[in-house]
């Protein structure tokens, strides 16, 4: 998976008012729909850079790759698929914070296709975006200690498994065909 921090400061060069933790949240909920790389960058940055900015330029390359390297994710079979979140050793607030932004800019971004994809939603699935909105509100100031790190990475497995299940249930993997 791409570093978090360098997606972060790609977003932080572009005047992006989001952090990447919920720029990913919003590319993988638009990623159900099978959004393309413009769509996510236009919910994304308030305007895009000027084509002969070089530095700005390498910045949009790094959200390209993040793009690139997620919807590989979403296609792949062995359920390879990462939640971009503040790196384990940072403070544990912020790994929190970062959670909540991801949950949050997806719920977003599944937002603006809801209506289109209601129908095709069954009850785990529903229930899912339901844990997704809970797990936006949680509180940042819990103090870091192992039962609370072990808990944060149980819910960030749930959150993964949920976006994988949205997926599936949006975009269902279409089995690979084996040669006799």
């Amino acid at each position: 998976m791409i570093d978090f921090d360098r997606v972060q400061a790609a977003l932080e060069g572009l005047g992006a008012n989001l952090d990447a933790a919920e720029a990913h949240g919003t590319l993988c909920a638009l990623l159900l729909d099978n959004a393309d790389l413009p769509t996510w960058l236009g919910h994304t940055l308030d305007d895009l850079p000027d084509a002969s900015d070089v530095l700005a330029a390498e910045r949009i390359g790094v959200l390209e790759e993040l793009f690139t390297t997620t919807e590989e994710q979403f296609d792949s079979e062995d359920l390879a698929f990462e939640i971009l979140l503040p790196d384990e050793d940072d403070d544990f607030s912020l790994c929190l914070l970062g959670l909540s932004h991801w949950c949050q800019g997806f719920l977003y971004g599944f937002g603006l296709n809801a209506a289109a994809v209601d129908d095709a939603l069954d009850d785990d699935a529903r229930e899912g975006l339901s844990d997704l909105l809970e797990i936006s509100k949680l509180s940042h100031d819990e103090e870091a200690n192992e039962t609370a790190q072990q808990q944060f990475a149980e819910v960030v497995e749930h959150v993964r498994i949920v976006t994988l299940i949205l997926r599936e249930a949006l975009n269902p993997l279409k089995p690979v065909s084996t040669l006799h």
